[in-house]
């Protein structure tokens, strides 16, 4: 279906993007590293053809929409015009945000996996297991996640492309979106060549990994800690005191912006409050390390 769609795509706008690709070039190394494997070329292809649909797409149902529900004029042609534009810039945004996207979600789950990765790795060549071999085994540990993935594109390196081992290596390093993994692979490579001890630098960045992983790791529950101090004065401290005070004008009555006492505390606690908690949430998970 997606090569159906990219087919599609190119051969809509495939001159367009040949014409407008430099634009976009900030996206090809996030493509590259993101894992999408499709071109940039490709790429501003199905954002354009994505774009015109969802813009024809949009504007169907809204004048589909008018022949059924009375609408006045005004609104009908904010509707008309601002809708399907809408639509089809957030569309836009999508698509050409989610390569960069993709990229820092891989790197982020690579940095969380790359300590316990290097302390495998080394376990697995202090036995004298050659790299093309150890990264072979990384394959099949599902629980490394994107490190896997990046293994397998080493081992397919060898195996399909016929590239030797510190070749492949190089390929993905260049590839990866994580700063960390792209030393570990580059460094590897270089003691390979310079015929320097394998298993003393991988148990030597496993080390140093783990030692950066705890510090992130503590540094987080700091952070955590102060988080949390916020979240109890904001969003439990604050609320219980206004609608406390709210409670006590209710009693006496009155309106505040046209909207009675009990209204604002319907809206304080049906919605406000549970907006609030969700963009908190949002938040945290943002700032998450990934350790």
């Amino acid at each position: 279906m997606l090569g159906i769609y990219k087919r599609l795509s190119l051969s809509i706008f495939g001159h367009v993007a040949d014409r407008f690709s430099t634009n976009f070039m900030v996206l090809k190394p996030h493509l590259m590293k993101s894992g999408v494997g499709i071109l940039l070329r490709t790429w501003v292809a199905i954002i354009l053809t994505s774009v015109l649909l969802v813009y024809l797409a949009s504007l169907a149902v809204m004048l589909t929409a008018s022949m059924f529900i009375y609408i006045e004029f005004v609104t009908f042609f904010y509707m008309v015009v601002f809708v399907p534009i809408m639509l089809a810039a957030m569309t836009f945004m999508t698509f050409y945000l989610y390569p960069i996207q993709r990229a820092k979600s891989l790197e982020r789950s690579i940095e969380t996996d790359l300590p316990f990765a290097l302390a495998h790795m080394s376990a697995i060549a202090s036995s004298g297991i050659p790299p093309e071999f150890m990264f072979e085994l990384l394959v099949s540990f599902e629980e490394y996640k994107a490190i896997s993935v990046q293994a397998k594109m080493i081992v397919r390196n060898i195996k399909s492309y016929g590239m030797s081992s510190l070749s492949a290596m190089k390929d993905v390093a260049k590839r990866t979106p994580s700063a960390s993994f792209k030393q570990v692979l580059n460094g590897m490579t270089s003691t390979i060549e310079r015929g320097g001890d394998l298993v003393n630098y991988l148990k030597d960045m496993s080390d140093k990994s783990l030692f950066a992983y705890r510090i992130k790791r503590e540094n987080y529950l700091k952070t955590l800690s102060t988080y949390a101090d916020i979240y109890t004065a904001l969003l439990v401290a604050a609320p219980l005191m206004l609608l406390a005070v709210l409670g006590v004008m209710s009693i006496i009555g009155g309106e505040i912006m046209g909207l009675t006492i009990q209204d604002i505390i319907t809206l304080l606690t049906w919605l406000v409050l549970p907006l609030l908690n969700i963009v908190f949430l949002a938040f945290i998970h943002v700032t998450y390390p990934g350790v």
